[in-house]
This record gives structure tokens, C-alpha cells and sequence, in this order.
């Protein structure tokens, strides 16, 4: 497991990550605070365009609140307490699911989806948002791809073939009592990830992102990258259309 994941460390090496390192990311930030125009002018648009409920719609034309542009625009306003921030996080505040989860838009049924990992990750600042984030986290421990079930593990191992994985390597789906995805994986490891402890209550994180770093790995197109799901289906190897 060890050897696997050197895969996902970052080397000197790797000019393609180069902005994730200390001097890059100063570098990086250096061009941001240039183009401050530009950044103020996205700024102002998102405040423009958040909805009366605090929250951003999928759509321009749209009226409905939904969470994962919600989220996405609460993390790209960073952490200047504005007034838009402010009413956002309230807004994930408010529509919080009583089970810990969140709900894919604004009035949707109480269940929760794969957004929750999103709204753990928007949350990670805000001090009085620590007790949502911990349900939120419960959750998504809870939160399983159906293929780690006996029965679901012996479907995929004798009658259902079509497609190529392992079950025995599972992530979090889109919605529970479904399989495994990539993309609700990969954002559930790295809302886990920043949690800052793994005691008590939280001793399964290091467990549960191990298991989904080996879903990724073992879900990867034979060529590099991912799919939405599985790498090869039907014996063909599918494309990545993902980034790596």
C-alpha cells in the first residue's frame, strides 16, 4: 500500500505541481494580488448573483438553490467575512439535514448526497460551523458504496462481470444504497483529510481514506486517469475524462 501511493506525493520534480509548493503557491498568489481587478470584478459577480436564500442556483436563469455551486462559490470567496460569505454559510447552516448530511438542492428529501463532502470542505473555517462539520463527517463515515456489502461483493465476483474492479476497494456514491464513484470519492477524502484529529469518534477516518485512495487506484483507466466509475467495462478500457 505504501509503494502505491508515492503516486500521489508531490516531488520537486513535478513541475506540473509546482504551484502546490510553498514557493510556487507564493508565486501564485503574487499574480492573483496583480490581477486584484479581475478577482474584485468575480467577487462582485458572485455577490450578484447569490439568491435571496443566501444560496447560488446551477443556473443563471435559474431560481432554485442548489448546494454544489452553493459550496464552490463559499470556497472561492475565501475567508473575508463579507456579507455574501456570511449569508452562505448560514444558509449551509440552515439546510443541513437532521442525519448530518446535505441535501443536492434547496427542499430535496432528507436522505443527503454527495455534497455533504463539499459542504464539510466550505464549512472548514468557520468556527461556529464545527459542530454541522462533525455531523457532516459522522455521515460520511456511515456513507458506503453498496459493492462493500457480502451481497454485492458476490454479485460482482460471479454473475455480474460486465464490468472490471474490485469490491472489496470501496469509496461513497452520488446518493446511499448505491456503488462507488470517483468523483463523491475523491471529494469525501479530501473533506476527511482535513480534519485535524482522528480521535474518538473520528478513529475510522484513517481507515475509511485508505479504502477510498484504494478505489481510486483500483478504479483508474488502464491508461492513465479516470472515468466517471470503473476504467474498463465490457473488456474495453475506457478514456480518462478526468484530470490526473
Amino acid at each position: 500500500m505504501a509503494v502505491r501511493l508515492l503516486a500521489f506525493r508531490l516531488t520537486s520534480a513535478s513541475h506540473q505541481y509546482r504551484f502546490l509548493t510553498r514557493e510556487g503557491f507564493h508565486n501564485k498568489s503574487a499574480a492573483v494580488k496583480d490581477h486584484h481587478v479581475v478577482l474584485s470584478n468575480v467577487l462582485a459577480e458572485l455577490s450578484r448573483r447569490q439568491l435571496p436564500s443566501g444560496g447560488w442556483a446551477a443556473l443563471r436563469s435559474s431560481a432554485q438553490t442548489s448546494l454544489e455551486p452553493t459550496c464552490l462559490a463559499t470556497l472561492a470567496m475565501g475567508s473575508e467575512d463579507s456579507d455574501a460569505e456570511l449569508r452562505a454559510q448560514d444558509f449551509l447552516h440552515r439546510v443541513q439535514n437532521p442525519n448530518g448530511s446535505w441535501p443536492a438542492f434547496s427542499g430535496d428529501d432528507e436522505d443527503g448526497v454527495w455534497v455533504t463532502s463539499l459542504a464539510v470542505i466550505a464549512l472548514r473555517d468557520v468556527v461556529s460551523a464545527i459542530p454541522a462539520r462533525l455531523r457532516g463527517v459522522g455521515w460520511l463515515l456511515e456513507c458506503v458504496g453498496r459493492e462493500s456489502t457480502w451481497l454485492w461483493k458476490w454479485k460482482f465476483r460471479t454473475v455480474d462481470r460486465r464490468v472490471r474492479f474490485d469490491p472489496d476497494k470501496f469509496g461513497w456514491p452520488w446518493i446511499p444504497d448505491t456503488v462507488s464513484w470517483v468523483v463523491p470519492t475523491a471529494f469525501a477524502i479530501l473533506a476527511l483529510s482535513q480534519l485535524p484529529c482522528s480521535c474518538g469518534c473520528l478513529e475510522d477516518i484513517p481507515i475509511r481514506v485508505d479504502h477510498g485512495i484504494e478505489m481510486l487506484i483500483d478504479r483508474a483507466c488502464p491508461g492513465g486517469g479516470w472515468n466517471a466509475g470503473n476504467g474498463v467495462v465490457y473488456g474495453s478500457a475506457l478514456p480518462s475524462r478526468f484530470w490526473h
